[in-house]
C-alpha cells in the first residue's frame, strides 16, 4: 500500500515535467506556505543535439506546497524519439516524516519516484538497484518502453533535503550516450 501511495505521490510530482514543455524563467518564487525551491548548483551534460533543453517550474495541483523544477531535452533522430531530463524538488514534509519513522521507506519512495515518472512514458518491466552519489543514498532503475524497442534509465538521489531525478531514454537510444549523461551529474561545491 505504501509503495502504491508513494508511486502515485511522486508520479504526480514528476508528471508536471512531462505534461508541458514551456520555457519558464529561472527565478525562484516564494509563496506563502510554499517550499522555496532553492536549487543547489549542479552540473549535467545533456547530449549535443539540434533540440533545446527547456526549463519548467511548476507545482502539481494536488500538492500546491511543492515546487518542481525540470530541465528537459526531447526530440527525435534517426533512431526514433528520445528524452533526457533532470527534475529537482525539496523533500516534502510527508517524505521526511515517513523516512524519519522508518529509514527503509526511503527505498520504497525512490522506487515510487522512478516508477511513477517512467510509467507516464509507457515504462514497464522495471529493474531497480541501489546506488549512491558522494555518500548519498540513491536508486537506479532501468525499464523497457515502446514495446521493448526502447529503454529508460533513471537515477534518484536525496542530497541534504534535495531530491534529484536524472533520466533518459528512447527508442534504439545510444546506451553509451545515455550512461554518459547519467554519470555526468555532479553537485558543485
Amino acid at each position: 500500500m505504501k509503495t502504491q501511495y508513494l508511486s502515485i505521490l511522486f508520479g504526480l510530482i514528476l508528471s508536471s515535467c512531462l505534461n508541458s514543455q514551456d520555457n519558464v524563467s529561472n527565478t525562484t518564487k516564494a509563496l506563502p506556505e510554499k517550499i522555496v525551491n532553492e536549487i543547489p548548483d549542479f552540473d549535467i551534460h545533456f547530449p549535443e543535439t539540434s533540440f533545446e533543453v527547456k526549463k519548467k517550474v511548476s507545482s502539481p495541483s494536488n500538492m500546491p506546497d511543492v515546487t518542481v523544477t525540470n530541465w528537459i531535452l526531447e526530440g527525435k533522430n534517426e533512431n526514433g524519439p528520445f528524452m533526457y531530463f533532470v527534475t529537482h524538488n525539496k523533500m516534502t514534509k510527508e517524505l521526511e516524516l515517513l523516512i524519519n519513522k522508518d529509514r527503509s521507506q526511503l527505498n520504497l519512495a525512490f522506487q515510487g519516484m522512478l516508477t511513477g515518472s517512467a510509467q507516464k512514458l509507457g515504462g514497464y518491466d522495471f529493474l531497480f538497484t541501489k546506488t549512491e552519489y558522494n555518500g548519498y543514498q540513491g536508486m537506479a532503475s532501468e525499464c523497457k518502453v515502446m514495446n521493448g524497442e526502447g529503454i529508460i534509465k533513471s537515477r534518484v538521489f536525496l542530497i541534504e533535503g534535495d531530491v534529484f531525478v536524472i533520466s533518459g531514454g528512447g527508442k534504439s537510444i545510444d546506451i553509451e550516450e545515455l550512461d554518459a549523461f547519467l554519470n555526468s551529474f555532479k553537485i558543485k561545491e
